[in-house]
């Protein structure tokens, strides 16, 4: 029997320290994992941080992006939670680059508790005064359970630091 799964990972840029006056922002992320049938489901998807100079370059922004828990408020395991009654959640979790051999470790979170997060840094140039990165989001749903039929979904907020 199939089941609907949907999870959204909303990154949303916050501007935590001024350490840079470069403009950047995160791209928003859905990750669709598909039917689940109880066999472990894993998707990764690109995710994208753009920075355009604001002072006369040449500028460099060196910045790290965290990640929230997500609604679940755990990085152990993140939970997505069904759009309706009952209430069933699903479990799963996001990594940088790749889905680890062991499921719950290497998790992309916000440096605390052993997760591990995005730290990169550009060069903005008069040539060049906007500049992309880009790196590789997965996610991964273990084997388990078969929850009730419906669409399962969580927000998790990309936070941007500039140092």
């Amino acid at each position: 029997m199939k089941r609907n799964l949907f999870a959204l990972a909303a990154c949303a840029c916050i501007h935590v320290a001024d350490a840079s006056a470069a403009q950047c922002n995160v791209g928003a992320v859905t990750m669709n994992f598909g039917p689940y049938v109880g066999a472990q489901v894993n998707v990764a998807q690109n995710i994208r941080i753009t920075c355009s100079a604001t002072l006369p370059p040449p500028e460099r922004v060196n910045y790290e992006v965290r990640l929230s828990p997500g609604l679940g408020n755990s990085f152990a395991q993140r939970r997505m939670q069904r759009s309706g009654l009952p209430l069933d959640t699903l479990p799963y979790n996001l990594y940088l680059g790749s889905v680890p051999a062991v499921l719950n470790t290497n998790v992309w979170g916000d440096g605390t508790g052993g997760t591990r997060v995005w730290q990169g840094s550009m060069n903005l140039s008069t040539g060049q005064p906007t500049r992309t990165d880009t790196n590789t989001i997965a996610a991964a749903v273990p084997a388990g359970t078969v929850p009730s039929t419906g669409a399962y979904g969580d927000a998790v907020t990309a936070t941007i630091i500039f140092r």
